[in-house]
């Protein structure tokens, strides 16, 4: 019996900007799915409305022939529910998959963002998982 685990580290640390900016916090999660694939998200909240300069790499560790994808949602100061889109792992086994186009802005002020992985395969239902969720640390809840 195979055991599914969670694995997932958090970061935060504070960046500083250039001379006449405030300062920025950047996040990192490192997430696993149960069944093994892997996803790192690095994203810098700038204020309570945005987050930018963001990076997702998405790595294919199983190497069981499905596609395997990332989606980001973002919880908006309005309490509406924002998908960033799907990114996904394009290159085959073992190897890894680099998008360097996250980030978003709105007027309501943006509160948090989801990933959740999820895998496909010809004939059987998607399976997903939401394994990591940042608050921004500007918005004041």
């Amino acid at each position: 019996m195979r055991r599914a685990g969670l694995v997932a580290v958090a970061t935060t640390a504070l960046t500083l900007g250039a001379p006449g900016q405030s300062w920025a916090t950047t996040s990192t999660g490192d997430v696993a799915a149960g069944w093994g694939d892997r996803a790192r998200l690095r994203v810098t909240w700038v204020d309570r409305t945005s987050f930018e300069g963001g990076s997702l790499a998405v790595t294919d560790r199983t190497c069981d022939g499905r596609s395997f994808h990332v989606t980001l949602t973002l919880r908006t100061g309005s309490g509406a529910v924002r998908s960033l889109g799907e990114r996904h792992h394009t290159g085959g086994c073992g190897t890894r998959t680099v998008h360097e186009d996250i980030g978003a802005t709105d007027a309501s002020g943006v509160r948090s963002i989801t990933m959740t992985l999820c895998r496909r395969a010809a004939g059987v239902p998607e399976q997903c998982e939401t394994r990591y969720f940042s608050t921004n640390p500007y918005y004041g809840f």
